[in-house]
Order: structure tokens, then sequence, then C-alpha cells
């Protein structure tokens, strides 16, 4: 019976999705599957898991995606951009821990629970910090860091449509559909890509299904110069994949929140997506990026979101995943040893 229900849950996501793309709605594919999945979960009413490995699928699509707009150029372009990552990047996680004092007060959680709840970026790490620190709340974090997910997916393309799209002449603009130019040569990414994958796996990197393919694209493109980009079916099939995975955790956290926690995570995840905005416009005064690229750069999400929207939007899509993959970097080997230590250090003032 499993697989009838996935087979409807599919043909719900496309039948959705089609209507969305057909009215001009933004990421069609990827808010039309999250709809069809939370209608699936609402209506049919039956205990079913999403395939964890489907949404894998997507996300290695995506990091192909990301990985063919890396060339040369553009981390030559990256490096005499690095004073902007680095400031940017620590501007983000201390607005981060500055609202974690205020989403302490509006839950009346434990100062370890705010502070985890509230660094975007590294969910898996910050849930793992959680599960070992006695005093965080692990469900208030889980459910946290993954409303921020669903928040940056509903406002965030919002906000960058305002900005003029395009403008940016990126690596896929140029290069040819792989479909089109795929050479026997390219087996190697496909064998590189599972050992990849499994070497940051075993390494706790997030997201290692994008970013392995990610990295062995960007080391093919480095050595061959023999670009190319991912075909906009795949990119849409990948948006649907992975939608449907999000709607379907959206729809199981549902039943697990109280209206005071509900409102404390919008309000905290809004004011740290719309103050990322108002850093992004201080930056623009001083830099000559362009609004939509800066702000999905910053923007405090998930990088596989983030990519989606960028793809949607015409965006520096190398530009933004540099931003964003510096960012998990600098959370995972600077920030959380920090935290860590200031939450044992507070723990330890309290015995005294």
């Amino acid at each position: 019976m499993k697989y009838l229900y996935l087979i409807l849950l599919f043909v719900m996501a496309v039948v959705v999705s089609s209507i969305l793309h057909f009215s001009g709605m933004i990421l069609p594919w990827l808010f039309g599957a999250m709809i069809a999945a939370i209608l699936f979960h609402r209506f049919v009413n039956v205990e079913f898991a999403y395939p964890k490995w489907l949404g894998n699928a997507g996300l290695i699509i995506i990091g192909a995606e990301i990985g063919s707009t890396f060339t040369e150029d553009t981390l030559i372009d990256m490096a005499d951009d690095y004073m902007n990552i680095i400031l940017l990047s620590v501007l983000i996680v201390a607005l981060s821990l500055l609202l974690s004092r205020f989403f302490m007060k509006l839950t009346g959680c434990s100062y370890e629970t705010a502070v985890l709840a509230t660094i975007p970026g590294a969910l898996s790490q910050m849930i793992v910090m959680a599960e070992e620190e006695k005093k965080a709340d692990l469900l208030l974090v889980t459910l946290t860091q993954m409303s921020r997910i669903v928040l940056v997916v509903i406002i965030v393309p919002f906000i960058a449509s305002l900005a003029p799209r395009g403008g940016f002449a990126g690596i896929n603009d140029v290069a040819a559909p792989l479909s089109e130019i795929f050479t026997p040569e390219m087996i190697w990414i496909v064998v590189f890509t599972p050992l990849l994958i499994y070497i940051l796996g075993k390494l706790k990197f997030p997201v290692p299904v994008m970013i392995g393919p990610m990295i062995a694209i960007l080391v093919w493109n480095l050595m061959t110069g023999y670009t190319f980009s991912v075909d906009v079916e795949f990119l849409y099939g990948a948006q649907l994949l992975f939608g449907l995975r999000i709607g379907m955790q959206i729809s199981t956290l549902v039943n697990q929140l109280n209206t005071r926690m509900i409102v404390s995570m919008i309000v905290q995840n809004v004011l740290l997506i719309f103050g990322t905005m108002i850093l992004v416009f201080l930056f623009i005064l001083t830099t000559e990026h362009q609004f939509t690229n800066l702000f999905l750069s910053a923007a405090p999400g998930g990088i596989g979101q983030i990519i989606i929207v960028a793809v949607e939007m015409d965006a520096n899509i190398a530009m933004i995943s540099s931003y964003h993959i510096f960012r998990i970097f600098f959370i995972l080997l600077v920030i959380a040893p920090l935290i860590n230590l200031m939450l044992k250090r507070n723990r330890h003032s309290q015995g005294s």
C-alpha cells in the first residue's frame, strides 16, 4: 500500500505544482509539493513515511546545479570578496545571538535552548548539541530551526522578488544543458559523488548529499574547463522531491506546537529575516552587489532552500552558495565550539 500512497502523493504534487506554475507563482514546484504533502497528510490521514532517499535525490540535483556554477573566474571573484563574506557571516551570527535573549523572554525557555534554537544555517549541528545539552529543550530547538526553514522558503522569495531580476551573466546563462553535452568522461563525476557524500557524512558535515556533488562538479570544472548546466526539468524535479520532504515534516510537527510556541517562533524568525535585510541594505551602500544576490547570500536559512530560490530568481548562484558554505564552516568550526564552551561555563557558574 505504501507504493500506492507514494504514487498518490506524487500525482497530487504534480497537479498542484502545475496549477501554481501556470498561474505564475514563485517556486511553483517547491510550494506545490509542500501544499500537496500537507493536503495528503490532512485528508488521506494514514501512517506514511516519505522515503528519505527521494528528498536526498532532490538535494543531489541541487548540489550539481551549485557545482556547475563554480568556475575559475567565479572563484577569483569570491576571493576578491572575502572581507564581505567574513563580515556578513559574523554579523548574521551576532544578530542571531542578540535575538536569542528576546526569544528566551518570549518562550520562557532556558538560555541554552534559546541559543541553540536561533543560530541559523547548521540545523543538524544545533540539534546534536541540543541532544547533548541537558538544559536544552530538544523539541523547541528542532521546531524553531525547522520553522525557520519554512519561513525562509515562504518569505525570502517574495522579498527577493521585489528587486529587479537578472543582470547577472552567470555560467548557467551560457553553458549547455547536461543532457546535450554529456560525455563518457563525466562518469568520473558519478563515481566520485557517492564517495564524497560518504566522507562528508562521516565528518558530520551538514547536507553532505548536496555538498558532495557540488565539490565533484567544481573539481571537474576546474580540471577540465568543460562546463555545463543542469537541465531545467531536473531542477523542477528537485524542487518537487525536496518540497514533499519539507511538507511532510511540517505536517508531522504541527501537532506538537502550542499557540505560544508558534507565535514565539514566527516572531523570532521573522525578526531575524528582516534584521538580515537591514544588514544587507547597509552592505549595499559599500559594495557593488545587487540586492537579490546579497540578500540571498545572507538569508538565515538552509543552503538547499536558498539555492532553489536563487535558481528561480536568476541570481548569482556561485556567490550565494559561497557565502552560505563559508557560514556553515564558520558555524561548525568556530561558533559551535564557542557556544559549547559558553554553555559549559554557564552551567559551571550556575552550579557554583
